[in-house]
């Protein structure tokens, strides 16, 4: 164990929420070069800068001397006001960004979130929470990490690459972040999901039982779970038409130039 220090971080996976960041903390965590604080997020600069940067690194205590990677993954980080206290405080980190569909992403959050923020509906959601389309315009994320941190620190991911090679994904991860990448994960062919019993999590979390729900997810319950949510019928109903073709129009500008910047085809995302 060593003192934790601002030098003691080397990366952050800022974002963004609902694209696969729980999965890939779990592989991480499973990796014995890798150090994450026990709860997957402080949310210290979005939300509790003011508790100041000594009560963060207390979160970094137990780094063992092999943990060679030591970092966060906390979705709000990527946000306009967390990027300039972070680069304040950790202008050397290497960051780690990844987006999906952002109309994929506005609806798997608001299905997450709609029981306990008693929603009535998608359309409902967006109109009383502008963060369901805002956390979604990617671009203005990136131009503001850029802002701060030269291209070369921060790796632009998709979730698509997730979903479609799983191994390839970690592995440009490790290696981004300079750990061995050959290692096994238990982690290929699975899918870490937050929102398995949403109402529950977030009781459990009020009441400091991280670790309980982390177990439940990787137990036989959390697998019973999921599937019994499914049989219940929580799984996703169809965005209705119109919305959706509303959100793409809103999207796509922002989808364009966020295709420029990562060199990458993106007009799949602007599709009906």
């Amino acid at each position: 164990m060593r003192t934790p220090s601002t030098s003691s971080i080397t990366f952050f996976m800022v974002g963004c929420q609902r694209c696969g960041t729980t999965w890939t903390a779990a592989a991480l965590r499973d990796h014995p070069q890798v150090y994450q604080p026990i709860k997957k997020q402080s949310y210290f600069f979005d939300r509790f800068y003011d508790k100041g940067i000594e009560w963060y690194l207390d979160f970094f205590k137990d780094v063992e001397p092999q943990q060679k990677a030591v970092g966060e993954i906390a979705t709000g980080y990527c946000l306009p006001h967390a990027v300039p206290r972070m680069a304040k405080h950790f202008p050397d980190v290497k960051l780690l960004m990844v987006m999906r569909n952002p109309i994929d992403r506005a609806y798997s959050n608001y299905q997450t979130r709609k029981v306990e923020e008693n929603w009535s509906s998608f359309e409902e959601a967006m109109e009383v929470d502008s963060g369901l389309l805002e956390r979604g315009q990617y671009i203005e994320q990136a131009e503001e990490l850029l802002k701060y941190y030269d291209r070369d620190k921060i790796l632009f991911l998709l979730y698509d690459d997730l979903h479609d090679d799983d191994r390839a994904y970690l592995t440009r991860i490790l290696n981004f972040i300079g750990v061995d990448s050959a290692r096994e994960s238990k982690l290929f062919g699975q899918r870490k999901n937050a929102a398995i019993f949403p109402r529950a999590r977030k009781w459990l979390h009020r009441l400091g039982l991280d670790s309980f729900v982390h177990l439940i997810r990787k137990s036989l319950i959390g697998d019973w779970l999921r599937r019994s949510r499914k049989n219940k019928g929580s799984a996703y109903q169809p965005i209705n038409p119109e919305t959706k073709n509303n959100l793409i129009a809103h999207f796509r500008p922002y989808n364009d130039r966020l295709s420029v910047l990562l060199d990458r085809d993106l007009s799949y995302w602007n599709e009906e």
